[in-house]
């Protein structure tokens, strides 16, 4: 019987993103990193027989096992096993590792984003805000992607805490798509990402960073 494997990707990775030269467990960090890559050059909607061999040795025997893996419906998470030896795992935080090579299935029709932002001394006057939108070839696929990975279609609402920052700094994000608007206010991102371990402020940190930059 196999092992069941529940593998956070960046745990194999350094500050730089990069796997260590000296590292004890390179050949299983190559090993599942091989399923990530496959699965993000041509992703399936369903699980797929990859060619990629299992590494397992039972009693010291090369498993004949061919390695079969998809993503985890309703998640990001990957799935994966041998149907051999029944070798499995999960995969997680494999998004922007050097091995995820970009590609997804079900990425959303982003039609049209509106970012707007800045620092606001009243925070019933938005005059003040920058504003930036974006349609057609202007909202990249990095940005689509990073919209999907993060799961911010289904986050409308208001985070932060308004009374925290004078000024108060205010980011909102109007994303138009199939199934109906998202509108995310946030106040004070840059405060929460320091004072809180919310994922959520981080997630949309990297999409409103992605925007700007365009």
């Amino acid at each position: 019987m196999g092992d069941n494997w529940i593998t956070d990707m960046t745990h194999f990775l350094d500050e730089r993103g990069r796997l260590p030269e000296r590292y004890g467990s390179k050949q299983i960090a190559n090993h599942l990193g091989s399923i990530v890559t496959a699965l993000t050059t041509s992703p399936s909607a369903v699980p797929q027989e990859l060619s990629l061999s299992c590494r397992r040795r039972p009693k010291r025997k090369a498993c004949s096992g061919k390695i079969i893996a998809g993503f985890e419906p309703g998640t990001s998470n990957i799935l994966w096993s041998c149907p051999v030896c029944d070798d499995r795992g999960l995969i997680h935080n494999w998004q922007n590792t050097f091995w995820d090579k970009g590609e997804r299935i079900g990425l959303p029709e982003i039609r049209k984003i509106t970012y707007r932002f800045g620092l606001l001394d009243d925070i019933e006057d938005e005059a003040g805000l920058k504003v930036m939108v974006l349609t057609g070839p202007a909202i990249t696929k990095e940005i689509v992607r990073m919209i999907h990975d993060n799961e911010i279609l289904g986050a409308t609402g208001f985070y932060g805490d308004p009374t925290v920052g004078d000024p108060l700094q205010i980011d909102k994000l109007d994303i138009e798509h199939p199934g109906g608007p998202t509108r995310i206010t946030l106040y004070n991102r840059a405060i929460m990402l320091f004072t809180t371990n919310e994922k959520f402020y981080v997630q949309v940190h990297r999409v409103c960073c992605a925007i700007d930059k365009r």
